[in-house]
This record gives structure tokens, C-alpha cells and sequence, in this order.
């Protein structure tokens, strides 16, 4: 991740058919994130089941996939999920992972320690950002 672009700036998201900037796909990758976690969470549990994935669960996982510094300073918990919610969009409308590929990172980390989901679910989106992070700031 040497690459110094920055996701600030309007970016073409051809599925979208339009600009936008980095920080207004926050409410979609929002969507993203609820859905990837929900789908991972019913296949481990073997049941159907509905989360929203807390702030505080994107933000300690943006923390511990090495990526708060690309957050910004004195930014708040909710920015950071905020941050962590635009970077799933992001890699999902650029394609470089797929909803599947989420799903299954986050799964795997699931199914490790299901005695303690807060754990696993940190440690799953933290997996999962640093994925995205890897994609979004590689060298091209």
C-alpha cells in the first residue's frame, strides 16, 4: 500500500453511471456491510438473521487492518465507520472484490470463534478491510 492515492477526490463508478465522491458512498457501503455481515452470519449460524453491523465493530476493524491513518486525524468512532462503509462500497462498484469475496472472508472469521461474535466480527471486517485496503491502494 505505498501507493499515496487518495479516495477523496470525485472517482467515475461506472455501475453507478456517474462521480461521486469517496466519502457520499458511505450510505451504500452501509448496505454493503449490513448484507455481507448478515449473509456471513447465516451461514454460520444456520439460520436466516437480519444484523447491522455496529460502529464500533468498523471502527476497531479499521484500526486493526492498519488503516485509521487513512481516516484522517481526530476523526470520531462514527467517521471511522463511516470511512470503513465508503471503502466496502468502493472496492465493490470498482469490482475489485465481489460481494461473494466479502462474505466469505468475513465468514471464515465467524466460523473460528462463534462463542464470542463481537471478537470474530472485528476480526472478520478487519480481514475484510484490509482486503478491500490492498485493493483500493495497490499500484497500477
Amino acid at each position: 500500500m505505498s501507493c499515496r492515492r487518495s479516495l477523496r477526490t470525485e472517482e467515475d463508478y461506472p455501475l453507478l453511471g456517474f462521480q461521486a465522491r469517496f466519502a457520499e458512498l458511505s450510505p451504500l457501503g452501509d448496505s454493503i456491510a449490513n448484507l455481507v455481515y448478515s449473509l456471513a452470519l447465516s451461514r454460520v449460524l444456520g439460520r436466516v438473521v437480519g444484523k447491522k453491523v455496529p460502529n464500533l465493530i468498523l471502527a476497531e476493524a479499521l484500526v486493526r487492518a492498519g488503516l485509521r491513518e487513512r481516516a484522517g486525524r481526530r476523526v470520531s468512532r462514527h467517521e471511522l465507520g463511516d470511512f470503513a462503509e465508503s471503502l466496502l462500497a468502493h472496492v465493490v462498484l470498482q469490482r475489485s472484490l465481489s460481494l461473494e469475496e466479502c462474505v466469505s472472508l468475513l465468514e471464515k472469521e465467524l466460523q473460528a470463534e462463534t462463542e464470542n461474535l463481537e471478537e470474530a466480527s472485528i476480526r472478520g471486517f478487519a480481514a475484510l478491510l484490509s482486503r478491500a485496503g490492498e485493493a483500493a491502494w495497490e499500484e497500477g
